[in-house]
């Protein structure tokens, strides 16, 4: 079945049109997601992200996360490894149009860059229609033939068959309709009506989670670009998210993307049921991925923390040998006491008295057979 672009969450007022997004910014379900949100933005902020040691590291790996699951949404067929390679000097390996994977990859590399320059808290400017269009062409640079900015031609969205399943508004309408949304955005940020009025609306603000949520969202509904409007979505709406003061302290320590793709059929569902005229199922779905990606950065902070607390306690010797080995694994991998009967020279007697104080330190514990262990340095 096809669905056609039916001006869901638009009006005609005053002969004009307008952007009304059908949620309710109060409802319960919506607000302890927020709640849970700010609870884990604010946790990071207690644990001195800004000035960690782990930091550079977290970033890192944020950004590798980021472009290679937002690329790979989109069926880029690069390995992980490959993205990690490639962070290490994509500025200056020469790629050509042949290398279609590597282009789309470095391509969100430059975008993340330019858009985390940008300050939308303190200017608007910073992520309006001009920075939509700035992010989209450096997304697509090298990888189109079609002229920057919005699209002049007609598309359609297909499912896995081949089949048209969503057909966007005419190329003709995307002005009129992103305008209308801008300005949406602007009364949900500003608290004014429009550019020239000075007066504040507490009435018209909405939380920074939920405006981005509402602009990855109306990015594929009109699909303004002839290519790369998911990406683009994901990228954008990371840039407006950014308008929260703790947020944008930490603004690349996270990677949503990862999450999205754990949960792809549910993402695109919940997409199409917003296209339809719900938006709360996916503004459900987009909070918790932003809180899985949140959850992800505090463990890995909190992982280190203890870890370095741990090896202070245990001063020298084979216990701490021992778990900096252990340190390496992921909490909840399983492992055998004979890897330090081989690895180390100590007696079985003393590896034996090690691991009961790795275990009295609740860094391990006992598996399900004779001498198998279970890392659990963090839970």
């Amino acid at each position: 079945m096809t669905y056609n672009f039916s001006r869901e969450h638009f009006a005609e007022e005053q002969g004009n049109l307008v952007y009304k997004p059908n949620f309710n910014p109060h409802d319960y379900e919506l607000m302890e997601l927020v709640m849970e949100a700010e609870r884990n933005i604010g946790a990071l902020a207690r644990l001195g992200l800004k000035n960690h040691p782990l930091k550079p590291t977290i970033l890192r790996n944020s950004m590798v996360r980021t472009a290679h699951f937002t690329t790979k949404i989109e069926q880029n067929k690069l390995e992980y490894k490959e993205v990690e390679q490639l962070y290490q000097n994509y500025k200056t390996e020469k790629l050509t149009t042949s290398q279609k994977f590597k282009l789309e990859v470095r391509n969100v590399f430059e975008a993340y860059e330019y858009l985390y320059k940008l300050n939308p808290r303190q200017n608007f400017s910073d992520m309006d229609e001009q920075v939509l269009k700035n992010i989209h062409e450096l997304l697509m640079k090298d990888l189109t033939g079609h002229p920057n900015g919005y699209r002049g031609i007609p598309v359609s969205l297909q499912d896995g068959d081949g089949q048209a399943s969503y057909m966007p508004p005419s190329y003709s309408e995307i002005p009129s309709l992103m305008g209308a949304f801008f300005n949406w955005m602007y009364r949900s940020v500003t608290g004014h009506e429009n550019q020239y009025d000075h007066n504040v609306n507490l009435q018209f603000r909405i939380h920074p989670l939920l405006i981005s949520g509402i602009t990855h969202h109306i990015i594929g509904y009109i699909h303004p670009f002839p290519d790369g409007n998911g990406r683009t979505a994901r990228a954008f709406s990371t840039l407006v998210a950014l308008m929260h003061p703790d947020l944008s302290t930490i603004k690349d320590a996270f990677s949503v993307e990862e999450f999205f793709d754990k949960r792809i059929e549910e993402y695109y569902d919940t997409l199409m049921q917003a296209t339809q005229g719900d938006l709360k199922p996916f503004l459900l779905f987009y909070l918790e991925c932003i809180n899985a990606s949140l959850m992800k950065v505090l463990k890995e902070l909190q992982r280190y923390d203890r870890i370095k607390h741990v090896k202070e306690l245990l001063g020298k010797g084979h216990s701490r040998t021992m778990f900096e080995i252990i340190a390496r694994m992921d909490d909840g991998e399983h492992f055998h006491r004979q890897m330090f009967d081989d690895m180390l020279n100590a007696s079985s007697s003393s590896i034996a008295k090690n691991l009961s104080k790795l275990k009295e330190l609740d860094v391990i514990r006992p598996g399900e057979s004779r001498g198998d262990y279970l890392v659990c340095i963090l839970d």
